[in-house]
């Protein structure tokens, strides 16, 4: 892509416009420009690629350092035109979001190396007044002739693949046909669920998980569930994009936090003594006063915090690792246990071991539903335990279904398991009952 200042049929055309007016008149310009790239592309059976490039959560940039987001956006502008092509075009189409055109591609793998040197280059940090700033760009990409066969259904298919990238928390998504159906999945949820944290409509069901050393339920995994009149369940995941898309996520996390503590708090006082597991999301883990509001809750119903395991996933602390290891820290200095869920499915499983003040390491239960036929994921468990073990961490399987997965992790050395072999997640009153019958040791 060239400069602003010659890229007439784009930024240069517009530039002196003010921003409402100046964005209207960039999205009139777009339309025949791809319009013209679509064409030659059907004569030339070549690809075109459509790229939605936003900034990961922009409202933290003013509310927590100061700088507007939109002096961000400004300064990553200035950095595209060095890493593209002479024919490759971008349009700030908002305050917050450009729209890049990639023409005259091989293949749609051409558009996937762009946009991750795209990533790249807007990932380095930014300089804002003595202060060094870094951001995460989400980038959605839709390609002709696969995904689109027309210039406004693919503006609109790479838009809804940033809008899925910005909810999973990714930082390139390719729109996939599943895209549309999972974006309806998500509209109208926002309402719904600030009404379902206020009405108190959700629910926390807990999964038993079992020392295979003593046979007995130490802990339990709590796990959020929703029904949604007319809708039915609503995936957990979804629950946690929509909250950290609208900023929910601290009201659902002391939501959670306060529920477990209150049914921990009410086991106790009946006789049952059993850890809980709760699962962080990737955005709770980057709130600096994360520490404050656990300790808060755990104060509120005076639960120990050696009863409490927080979970996070390898993916979640790759965006900043140094700053989720601060928080980290200070969650272990208040006698936190901390675990790593999905283990072994990232891209930083040794840093996480080597750097982060863990207690577990939860095998992905991928790799375990599937080890007494797969030799490769064999050595996978078998690994992660040796490895956890030489760093004196303990081990928990998830995923075990029957009793022959049951009897060979038990074999490796593995420490803990769960799984429907064992049951299913239950609510309050059923996990209560389940604890009470197998307090002496877990038979099936």
């Amino acid at each position: 892509m060239q400069s602003e200042a010659g890229n007439s049929d784009f930024s240069g055309a517009v530039a002196a416009r003010p921003n409402g007016t100046q964005h209207e008149l960039a999205r009139e310009i777009l339309k025949p420009t791809l319009a013209n790239a679509l064409d030659h592309a059907r004569m030339s059976q070549r690809f075109v690629a459509v790229l939605m490039v936003t900034l990961a959560r922009p409202d933290k940039l003013e509310a927590l350092l100061g700088v507007p987001s939109s002096d961000v956006m400004r300064r990553a502008l200035k950095r595209l035109p060095s890493i593209l092509r002479p024919a490759d075009r971008y349009v700030q189409i908002s305050d917050d979001k450009i729209c890049m055109l990639l023409p005259n591609l091989k293949s749609s793998t051409q558009a996937w190396l762009a946009a991750n040197k795209i990533r790249q280059t807007l990932e380095a940090p930014f300089s804002f007044e003595n202060s060094m700033i870094v951001v995460r760009p989400v980038i959605g990409i839709a390609c002709f002739p696969d995904h689109a066969k027309y210039a406004e259904e693919l503006v609109v298919n790479a838009d809804i693949a940033n809008a899925i990238a910005a909810n999973r928390d990714l930082s390139l998504h390719i729109f996939q046909t599943e895209d549309r159906r999972d974006l309806d999945v998500y509209s109208g949820l926002e309402a719904l669920l600030r009404d379902a944290l206020r009405a108190n409509l959700l629910e926390v069901h807990y999964q038993p998980q079992i020392d295979l050393k003593t046979g007995r339920c130490e802990a339990v995994e709590a796990l959020l569930r929703w029904n949604v009149p007319d809708r039915g369940a609503v995936d957990p995941a979804a629950i946690v994009r929509v909250a950290e898309a609208n900023g929910m996520i601290n009201s659902l996390t002391s939501w959670v936090m306060n529920t477990v503590f209150r049914n921990q708090s009410e086991w106790r006082r009946d006789g049952i003594h059993v850890g809980v597991s709760v699962n962080l999301s990737t955005v709770s883990l980057g709130e600096s006063d994360l520490p404050e509001i656990v300790e808060q809750c755990m104060g509120t119903w005076q639960i120990k915090p050696s009863d409490l395991t927080l979970e996070i996933t390898e993916s979640s602390t790759i965006g900043d690792m140094d700053q989720s290891l601060i928080i980290l820290q200070r969650l272990k200095e208040k006698g936190l246990r901390l675990s790593v869920d999905d283990f072994g499915t990232g891209n930083a499983s040794l840093s996480y071991v080597k750097r982060f003040p863990l207690d577990e390491l939860k095998i992905d239960k991928s790799f375990v539903l599937h080890m007494r036929k797969s030799k490769g994921d064999q050595q996978i468990v078998r690994s992660v335990i040796d490895l956890a073990h030489h760093f004196e961490l303990s081990v928990v399987a998830e995923g075990v279904e029957d009793e022959a997965t049951y009897n060979e992790l038990k074999k490796f050395g593995c420490d803990v398991v769960q799984g429907f072999h064992i049951s299913k997640a239950l609510p309050d009153q059923e996990i209560r009952a389940w604890l009470r019958k197998y307090a002496n040791g877990w038979r099936k």
